[in-house]
Formats: structure tokens, sequence, C-alpha cells
């Protein structure tokens, strides 16, 4: 009698170690256990279930934004409500099309938290892409500007000289061990500039500046503004851009591309307006010179002509349930821009 319920008890053990080694749902008091998993942040088979996500060893159901981040998509429709269907040929890549989602840091990335604010090398603005398929499999949850001994230490995966460094659209997005939004080399593997958290340096010509070269402006970057090279900031809209100070130069400054050391485009804020340059984004036009951005943009199929702008997410296209930040293509580069949803 004793030896029977033994015998049982050993074969429901053997039965549930079996399960849980073919990393298989476990059966248990009548419902389905969790399964069991290694690859962490992996979307659906063969690590999951369709559907599911790799979190902590174990497959979950994903929340939208997750599901978003890195599946693969046929058009913006099939991705979260801050996301769109990202080409990678826009890049010269190959493979499906994914969801992807416009940044200014890792952290914009959240809650897929092995998704990194990526910059191209030919740039144009930051994407949220999984880690792994854009050449930083190893992320960890260190900040701009903490101290790290490996790419694995920092949310953006760069550890650089001991420091995690991550993209930034503008000092907001930096921490007070690293203040200052500089152009720089560390953010991009084949050296392009970009826009990245730095220390705050040590003189420097301040805005609209004159300069002779980036190493002058307080911000890295020294570009042609109507014929003249002066120090700019970087933007994320032309609504971020100060009026040009002094007497030289009048009107309002605009937010475009602009191409560093010619190799890689940046928005920075370069582009002189008109004072009658004033309308806000989807307001109907029929020229650049009516727009507060100074561009009058149309989309494939629609006759009616909208002001738009250059942008690093919906926040900077005015009203997020009408206009969303996606990319176009930009002669030999591409851009970010407002559109309608």
């Amino acid at each position: 009698m004793d030896l029977g319920a033994a015998g049982r008890r050993l074969l429901r053990a053997l039965t549930a170690l079996a399960a849980l080694g073919a990393g298989c749902e476990v059966l248990v008091d009548g419902e389905l256990g969790p399964v069991l998993c290694a690859a962490e942040g992996a979307i659906g088979p063969p690590a999951c279930p369709e559907g599911a996500l790799c979190r902590d060893g174990a497959c979950v159901d994903m929340q939208l934004p997750e599901r978003a981040l890195g599946a693969p998509c046929v058009e913006h429709a099939d991705c979260g409500a801050l996301d769109f269907c990202l080409d990678p040929t826009l890049f010269d890549g190959e493979g499906p099309s994914v969801c992807a989602r416009a940044c200014c840091s890792s952290s914009d990335c959240e809650p897929v938290r092995d998704a990194v604010c990526w910059i191209p090398d030919r740039g144009g603005g930051g994407l949220c892409r999984i880690g792994r398929d854009v050449g930083r499999p190893e992320v960890g949850t260190g900040l701009s500007g903490d101290r790290c001994d490996a790419p694995r230490d920092c949310r953006s995966g760069i550890c650089s000289e001991g420091t995690c460094v991550d993209a930034c659209c503008s000092d907001t997005n930096c921490a007070a061990d690293r203040p200052a939004c500089r152009l720089t080399t560390a953010l991009v593997a084949s050296g392009p500039p970009a826009w990245a958290c730095q220390p705050d340096p040590a003189g420097g010509l301040g805005y609209f500046a004159e300069c002779a070269e980036d190493a002058d402006c307080t911000s890295g970057l020294c570009a042609e503004v109507d014929g003249v090279d002066r120090c700019t900031i970087p933007c994320c809209g032309s609504e971020m851009c100060p009026p040009a100070p002094g007497d030289d130069v009048m009107g309002s400054v605009g937010c475009a591309e602009v191409t560093t050391r010619g190799r890689a485009t940046v928005r920075a804020c370069v582009k002189l307006l008109r004072e009658t340059s004033l309308d806000a984004i989807g307001v109907p036009c029929t020229t650049d010179r009516s727009c507060r951005s100074g561009m009058c943009a149309k989309v494939p199929g629609q006759e009616q002509e909208f002001c738009s702008d250059v942008c690093c997410g919906d926040a900077s296209c005015g009203d997020a349930s009408r206009f969303g930040c996606r990319p176009s293509s930009a002669g030999p580069s591409w851009a970010l821009r407002c559109e309608p949803k």
C-alpha cells in the first residue's frame, strides 16, 4: 500500500520534471503554468509561443507597446500608437519591415528593456530598435553618464571610456554630470557625428555666434546659416529654436537637417525664416514661407498641402491624435517628418 503511493508520487514528480526540462507549459490545478525561455527579449517562436515575449526567463503575453517594437509589420497600423512600420532598406539594410519608434534616448524605448535608441550611420534621428538587431546585443540599466565596465551595464548598450553614452535631442535628456547635448563620434559605431550627452565644455562660442570649425562652439556644431558659419544647437522641431540674437540676423529660426563633416545629417537650428512664417503643423498651405517650420508638405495620394516639420517623436508634431513622427526619404539620407496618422 505504502509502496504504491510512493510510486505514484515518484511518477508525478518525473512527469513534472520532464515537462520543465522540455520548456513546455506545466499543468497545475487545471491551469497552464509558465513557458520557460532563455533568449531574453525574444518575441514569439522559437523562444516563446506566438504573441509572447521572453522576460526574466519566462514567456509572457505582450502588452501593446512591447508588441510594437521589433515585431514584423506591413503598415503603420500593425504597430502601437506611438510606433510605425520601418523599412530597413531606408538604411541600405535587409530583412522584413519591423515596428520602430522615434526616440531621443534609450529610455524612450521602455518598457522593452532590450530596445535602444539607435542612430543610423547616415544620421537623421533616433529610432527604437531591438539591440541585438543593431549590433548591441547586451543592454543594461545604466543611464547616460553612469560608470560602466562593459556595454551590458548601460541602457544604451554603449560604454565608452568607462562611461555610459546615449543619444539626446537637447540638454534636457542629459544627466547632471553630463549635462550637454553635443555633437560627438562616440555614439555611432562607424564614426559619423551624432548628438549625445557629453560633459559641459569649458568656454566655446554660444548660439548663432560666427565660427570657423565645430570645436569653436559649445554645442560642437558650426554650420552654415544663410551663407555664414554659425554655432547652433540641436532641436526636435522649429518651435525649439530660439530667435536669432543680435541685430545682424533678423527673423525666426527653423529646425532642419544639416550635413555634418560631409558624412551624416543631424537636426539643428539652421534655417532662417521670414517674420510672417507663423502657421503651425497641420495648417493648410501652398508655400513654405507661410509655415513656422518653413516646410509645406504633401502626403502621396492627397491633394491638400499642409505645414509639416522635422521631429523627434509624436510630441514634436502638435496634435498627437492627428499627426505622428514618421520616416521619409530625404535625398541621400532620410528624415523624420510630421505626417497625418
